[in-house]
């Protein structure tokens, strides 16, 4: 990818995430947890006695998640297919048009309706089933932060990607509780989660959402200390698979040789937003 280009470092380094085992690992994309599963039952079809046995504990899905904790990658291999590469580039790219958009629009990163008008509009994301799951944050017990992130990132467990997910989450409470607005406005926060099983790959994004009125126990306590009482938050997320023809899926050589279609790509990106 051309440099001049993607000039905000933050976006293009990504930080090692650790690793777990692809046996009790679930991917976000359901075509690719289906595929774990066919190549399961056929290892142990095509298994004979005197063979020695493959031990899926033994394969491992690494993780990475880049500095603005909007980018995550899973993938089982240790060198990306030319193909899964190309995709997971055009990701990087088009993110960072978004972000420059939005920028210049005078929008802040947090608005959920901005992100909601270009995502629709666009035509590189298919919206799929909405994401729901209830976080029982535990009393006593490591930081809020902490609770939410693993909650909603597999892998996240330690280090600086942890972090770096962390200080994602306060910045958007700092932002509830800066903001003017009422109880109802809704603030987002935008992943694309990039996946790969052995060369096949997937991208799902998902746009978190919350407000005052729906995150109120979470807002009203600093979310880097642990909370005297246990209670339950309902987190919600729009969930997109994101489309990869060719013309998107080449991105990251197609502008690095012609930065000025990428500077189409930002006007055009910003048409989609509302004043």
């Amino acid at each position: 990818m051309n440099s001049s280009i993607l000039n905000n470092k933050k976006l293009t380094t990504f930080i090692d995430a650790g690793t777990t085992n692809l046996k009790n690992f679930d991917f976000v994309s359901k075509e690719l947890n289906e595929q774990k599963v066919k190549s399961q039952i056929l290892k142990n079809v095509e298994s004979m006695p005197s063979a020695p046995e493959l031990d899926d504990s033994e394969k491992e899905v690494q993780f990475r998640l880049n500095r603005t904790g909007n980018i995550f990658y899973s993938s089982t291999s240790a060198v990306l297919q030319d193909d899964t590469k190309d995709m997971f580039d055009s990701v990087t790219v088009l993110f960072a048009a978004m972000t420059k958009a939005i920028s210049d629009k005078g929008k802040s990163l947090f608005d959920y309706n901005t992100w909601s008008q270009m995502i629709s509009k666009t035509g590189y994301f298919v919206e799929v089933q909405k994401f729901e799951k209830n976080l029982e944050i535990k009393s006593n017990s490591v930081t809020i932060d902490t609770q939410v992130v693993q909650g909603l990132i597999p892998g996240l467990t330690s280090g600086s990607s942890l972090e770096i997910a962390k200080s994602v989450l306060n910045a958007l409470n700092g932002e509830f509780k800066i903001s003017s607005t009422d109880e109802s406005t809704k603030l987002g926060h935008l992943l694309f989660i990039c996946e790969e099983l052995f060369g096949a790959p997937s991208v799902t994004v998902r746009l978190f959402f919350a407000s005052k009125k729906s995150h109120t126990k979470v807002t009203s306590s600093p979310c880097h200390k642990s909370t005297s009482m246990t209670f339950e938050q309902l987190q919600e997320a729009n969930t997109f698979l994101f489309v990869s023809p060719p013309t998107i899926k080449k991105y990251a050589s197609d502008y690095g040789d012609h930065p000025e279609e990428y500077s189409k790509l930002i006007e055009k990106l910003k048409g989609y937003i509302e004043d």
